[in-house]
């Protein structure tokens, strides 16, 4: 059977109201968030029911339409497969529940936002959610005047246009206050790891252009003299950290060559114990070139 004919008449409407032209990459990663927190409230479900959550990966969200003028896109699953794991329980009942774990997790996350200090063990969500989250609300965030929506929608007839089952809407400094929140969380995670060296000094031999980053390619290289005489590729897990480093890459005033970074990091090793890479879990302090001396 084809995946059109089993294709669901409920459907997840994802709505990025935007007044500016945006990245591809940032609308991939939108709906590439609400793909992946789809497949971990199926998770928590067939958990409940006593199934085996490795059934999961067969779910899969289609886009079955999208409009101009803004991004509105329409998100669905294949109906047969649904029903033949979720006994009792129809597509559009899903995805409501679904738009409603959005809605709370969002308005948490503009609750922690406004916390003066947040401890690891008090996060709900893991470091991958408080990214996706973070990914989701990024264009409504940055966007002045624009906004998230998201839906549960039913085509009951196909003849006939979609009937709203449950709409939430986060204006655009709501979702700048989640997003907060969000990287937030996962800063406060990111350093919840342990490192393996602390207060360490580094010092960068190379940066390029390229964003700083956590993994892949990377052409960002440092010293740390107490733990290896050579340079080595070097990435930052929190983003605040990689923020920093990025706006001291563009800004003319300033030149990550000449400061120096007290860090706590882990060292990554290959299979003879030779370092390859620096993984900075934290920037404790940058200290300009005058304060070198």
């Amino acid at each position: 059977m084809s995946v059109t004919r089993e294709i669901s008449n409920a459907r997840i409407r994802l709505h990025l109201d935007v007044h500016s032209p945006i990245e591809l990459i940032e609308m991939t990663l939108s709906f590439q968030a609400i793909a992946f927190e789809y497949k971990d409230y199926l998770k928590k479900e067939f958990l409940q029911q006593g199934k085996l959550i490795s059934e999961v990966d067969s779910i899969k969200l289609y886009i079955t339409k999208i409009e101009n003028n803004c991004i509105l896109a329409e998100l669905t699953s294949a109906s047969i497969i649904m029903g033949q794991l979720f006994s009792g329980m129809n597509n559009i009942n899903i995805f409501v529940d679904f738009v409603t774990n959005i809605k709370l997790s969002i308005n948490y996350f503009i609750e922690l936002a406004k916390q003066k200090t947040i401890h690891p063990k008090d996060i709900l969500y893991t470091k991958q959610q408080c990214k996706r989250y973070a990914d989701l609300l990024k264009i409504a965030a940055e966007n002045k005047e624009g906004q998230l929506g998201i839906s549960a929608i039913d085509y009951e007839d196909e003849n006939q246009e979609a009937k709203i089952k449950l709409t939430v809407k986060f204006n655009s400094d709501e979702a700048f206050e989640a997003r907060k929140g969000a990287l937030l969380a996962k800063e406060a995670l990111d350093h919840k790891e342990d490192a393996t060296f602390k207060n360490v000094l580094m010092y960068f031999q190379q940066t390029n252009i390229d964003e700083a980053k956590d993994s892949g390619r990377t052409g960002d290289k440092a010293i740390i003299k107490s733990i290896y005489s050579k340079e080595l590729p070097v990435y930052f897990i929190s983003e605040v950290d990689q923020q920093k480093i990025n706006y001291e890459k563009h800004d003319p005033e300033k030149n990550p060559l000449k400061c120096s970074y007290r860090v706590d990091v882990n060292v990554e090793k290959d299979r003879f114990n030779v370092p390859k890479f620096y993984r900075v879990i934290q920037i404790n302090e940058v200290i300009p070139p005058e304060d070198l001396n």
